[in-house]
């Protein structure tokens, strides 16, 4: 018996064509193994005794009319498609297994059965003798939902981080009928992270400024960058302190690998120590069932940008300073041990000096982070980069607010290079957002509203006498000053945001937003 395979081109598609080729083909005494009907083209793989396939082309034409072409294949077109999606499958750098119904499992690509030694002789078999029992858990549950859970499996006698998908496979009438799996380790993961921000990174040569003070800083900052001791940024908010930071990880051997950032006032106090080192599953109530990573582990072979260090917790800075001196962390509910590759950046605005007296700041931390200092200057003592920053923010917001071409005169540019800016480059930015919002074609000086300036202002004409209003009036302005006042003044007052949110009334993410918002130091 031999085999062929062979594609029909029939022009004239009317009904019973296939079932005339399926006649004529048994009356030859010639099986059909397979069979694929795609208008005009129906394909067959044909298996029979040699005589009746040989000068096969020329008899079925003149028994079936409607045939016009006939061409042999070495696969079918389903058999192809199949084929060029097992390769790309399996090219992947992912995990794939696919589970039916019950649990078992249907096919697998190379990575998968590289990742848990699946043999060809598991296929039909549970997945259940395969995956750990809580993931087993999420794909045998007969809700359909798609779960992202993180685990560890020892691959070759070596313990690897996993992420794994897992997405339901519902049939027309939603019911699941199996589940689709995709793993991917986790330094993948970080990789593929790193890829999708690394165009928010920055060099040296993108951060502005052309005073002799800020060439001198960059100057200073990319020559420590290639070192591996720990950098502390030092400067007011507002003067780029992140942005620096980036561009010193670009610039350093770790530069490809993640880029983890995180502000030490911005993470609620009740989080924040698994939020830095991860956590085991069930290491407490509302824990995820696969534990989760902290942010340590996820800069591994990268670097840490620690902003605001001033405001880490007091109780967290001996577990931070072991991470400096050991190189290892313990997730919360963990036993073991994990090895950390990380350099440290840390920046902040406070006086740790000062907090170091006060007993708020651990000396021994502050002398382990503060290997190389480097101070940022506040835009005040590098006035003649204001216009170059001031060019700069007109044409980006220019164009997002859909003011191209619109200009600055010199009297308000003066206005600018005359100020002190206490809120430095971010206040610089609020100021020339708010004047190109509010002039036609041109920023003038009436458009440049300083923050401290129209406070006085709205001061002195006394808002609560009924005689000192006149209208027309910007009431939002009016509002956003007062705010203003406020936010300032419980800056000078309370030495944290979260003091600040308490007295305000307010959270203290907002808080923190609000002296973003308006460049205020604290």
């Amino acid at each position: 018996m031999e085999n062929k395979k062979i594609k029909f081109l029939v022009l004239e598609n009317r009904i019973g064509i296939a079932k005339k080729i399926v006649d004529i083909l048994t009356l030859k005494n010639i099986n059909i193994i397979k069979m694929e009907i795609n208008p005009p083209y129906i394909s067959v793989e044909l298996q029979g005794q040699q005589k009746f396939l040989d000068g096969f082309n020329n008899w079925i034409q003149e028994e079936i009319e409607e045939i016009k072409e006939i061409i042999e294949m070495d696969m079918l077109d389903f058999e192809r498609r199949g084929k060029e999606l097992e390769i790309i499958i399996n090219s992947m750098n992912v995990g794939i297994i696919a589970v039916g119904r019950v649990g078992e499992i249907l096919y697998y690509n190379s990575m998968a059965a590289e990742l848990f030694s699946i043999i060809p002789e598991d296929v039909n078999k549970n997945i259940q003798n395969i995956v750990p029992n809580f993931i087993y858990d999420f794909i045998n549950n007969q809700k359909n939902r798609n779960e992202s859970i993180e685990f560890s499996q020892n691959i070759r006698g070596k313990e690897v981080n996993l992420v794994i998908d897992i997405k339901s496979i519902e049939d027309e009438k939603k019911k699941k009928i199996g589940a689709l799996l995709v793993l991917r380790e986790m330094e993948e993961v970080k990789k593929l992270m790193q890829s999708i921000t690394r165009p928010s990174m920055n060099t040296f040569k993108e951060i502005i400024g052309e005073s002799k003070i800020m060439k001198n800083t960059k100057k200073l900052a990319k020559s420590v960058a290639t070192t591996k001791s720990n950098i502390m940024i030092l400067g007011e908010s507002g003067t780029g302190k992140e942005l620096f930071a980036r561009a010193i990880h670009l610039n350093s051997c770790r530069g490809e690998g993640p880029f983890v950032a995180v502000n030490c006032s911005a993470v609620p106090d009740a989080l924040i120590e698994s939020e830095f080192f991860g956590y085991e599953k069930g290491a407490f109530t509302g824990a995820r069932n696969s534990g989760k990573q902290g942010l340590f582990e996820l800069a591994k072979g990268g670097s840490i940008f620690l902003d605001e260090i001033g405001e880490l917790p007091l109780h967290l800075q001996p577990k931070i300073l072991r991470v400096i001196q050991e190189k290892k962390i313990r997730r919360i509910g963990g036993q073991k041990e994990i090895d950390i590759d990380v350099r440290i950046i840390s920046a902040t605005h406070r006086d740790l000096e000062k907090m170091i007296q006060e007993g708020t700041f651990r000396e021994d931390l502050y002398y382990r982070l503060n290997v190389i200092p480097i101070h940022i200057p506040p835009l005040r003592e590098r006035k003649e980069d204001i216009p170059i920053f001031v060019k700069y923010f007109i044409n980006i917001l220019g164009k997002d607010i859909g003011k191209e071409n619109i200009q600055i005169t010199q009297k308000a540019l003066n206005k600018l290079i005359n100020y002190d800016w206490p809120g430095n480059v971010r206040e610089l930015q609020n100021v020339l957002e708010r004047a190109i919002i509010f002039s036609k074609e041109k920023i003038d000086i009436e458009n440049i509203m300083l923050q401290n300036k129209e406070s006085q202002k709205l001061k002195k004409k006394g808002t609560n006498n009924k005689e000192g209003i006149h209208f027309p009036i910007n009431l939002p302005e009016m509002i956003k000053n007062i705010e203003y006042e406020y936010i300032k003044k419980a800056s000078e007052k309370f030495n944290s945001s979260r003091e600040m949110a308490r007295a305000l009334g307010i959270s203290h993410t907002t808080v923190i937003n609000k002296q973003k918002q308006y460049g205020i130091l604290l």
